[in-house]
């Protein structure tokens, strides 16, 4: 049977101050008026029952996670004693799966995403678990046609499409690819390239792919994991079993599925979405989620009043709609109020230079503390 496994560990360390340890970015609205892990959970309802939704998250998040998603069987929320990147706790999903569906396929998802509309979602992933049902070694990645250069996404190389039964009863609605590569984030100038290629597709971080395939896999490239793995398995069920998930979880390398696996692997095939996504993964993404509520100015305003002298291509976000800001000779800059601080950034700036000045901003916090 297919599961929704949704991803809900990350910190979104750079939506800060919104954004923070104590309550990361899916448990926050950024669309359609309610907390991304809840859009991410619901958007397979055509697909997927929901008692086959598996959510994996920091023990310290369970308890949003059960504020967020109420209707989530507890036994299907997984948590990991610490954080310790996308192998790991995907290796602990699927180790779970197995227990009670020898034959699961795993369609995997972020919890902090933006996807859109659901009803093509459910087909892409509809068509991706095909595409495993019919050859269980393949691995299949979500791809996303890039709409402008970006450096802060990883990509995907395909090279000449699948053709297979399944794939030729899709045809009139999508194509599967075979991958040649994953790239890491590339430069600007690389960007531009890729973005002038068919060939290259944003790494959207969703995949599909049996249970006991991606536990295979680890076991062959990633043994010292796929160990810790079997030692959980095993004690899946006992009495010893939090101890043990304690004592080998933090034993784990901290590493991602991308690096332990896919980029080692091959039958890996990549299905280019037909449906909008973006990760949300700084504040610029605002401005792409909220195309048309621009003022004549192309300053996009949320949650204050403000006026504005001169100022033009802003991102401005407030913490009270009845709270004034007002702007002056300002351009292209972002400025985020909450009741737990206040970020200005220019538009133009690295987005790592603005990560890393959140996190000293953070670790000077926690000293004080």
């Amino acid at each position: 049977m297919l599961y929704a496994v949704i991803m809900a560990g990350g910190q979104g360390t750079r939506l800060w101050p919104e954004s923070r340890k104590e309550r990361p970015k899916q448990f926050l609205t950024f669309h359609k008026e309610r907390p991304l892990l809840q859009n991410a959970a619901e958007s397979l309802d055509g697909l997927i029952p929901r008692e086959r939704v598996i959510v994996v998250t920091g023990q310290t998040l369970e308890s949003l996670v059960v504020e967020t998603l109420p209707w989530l069987r507890h036994e299907n929320i997984l948590t990991e004693p610490i954080a310790r990147n996308t192998a790991p706790c995907l290796g602990l999903a699927a180790v779970h799966l197995l227990k009670n569906d020898p034959d699961a396929i795993m369609a995997v998802l972020p919890s902090d995403h933006v996807i859109e509309p659901y009803s093509a979602f459910c087909d892409t992933i509809h068509f991706a678990a095909e595409i495993v049902e019919e050859s269980p070694e393949r691995l299949v990645t979500i791809t996303v046609k890039p709409t402008f250069p970006s450096a802060a996404y990883g990509y995907i190389e395909c090279a000449t499409k699948l053709d297979s039964p399944v794939c030729q009863k899709w045809s009139n609605f999508m194509d599967a690819f075979h991958v040649i590569r994953f790239r890491e984030k590339p430069n600007r100038e690389t960007a531009e390239k890729f973005l002038q290629s068919d060939k290259f597709g944003w790494n959207a971080g969703i995949f599909v792919w049996k249970a006991q395939r991606i536990l295979d896999l680890i076991n062959q490239y990633q043994p010292d994991l796929g160990y810790r793995l079997d030692n959980i398995a095993n004690a899946w069920n006992t009495n010893g079993y939090a101890e043990v998930l304690q004592s080998e979880f933090r034993q784990m390398e901290s590493i991602s599925i991308d690096y332990a696996v896919l980029e080692k692997a091959g039958s890996l095939v990549a299905v280019e979405a037909r449906f909008f996504w973006d990760d949300v993964g700084s504040w610029s993404a605002l401005d792409r989620l909220n195309r048309g509520k621009h003022d004549e100015e192309k300053n996009l305003v949320i949650n204050c009043q403000m006026t504005t002298k001169d100022s033009r291509n802003n991102i401005v976000k407030g913490s009270d709609p009845k709270r004034p800001i007002v702007l002056v000779g300002v351009e292209n800059m972002i400025i985020i109020q909450s009741e737990h601080g206040l970020l200005i950034a220019n538009k133009n700036s690295d987005e790592e230079k603005i990560r890393n000045a959140i996190s000293e901003n953070e670790s000077r916090s926690e000293k004080r503390l």
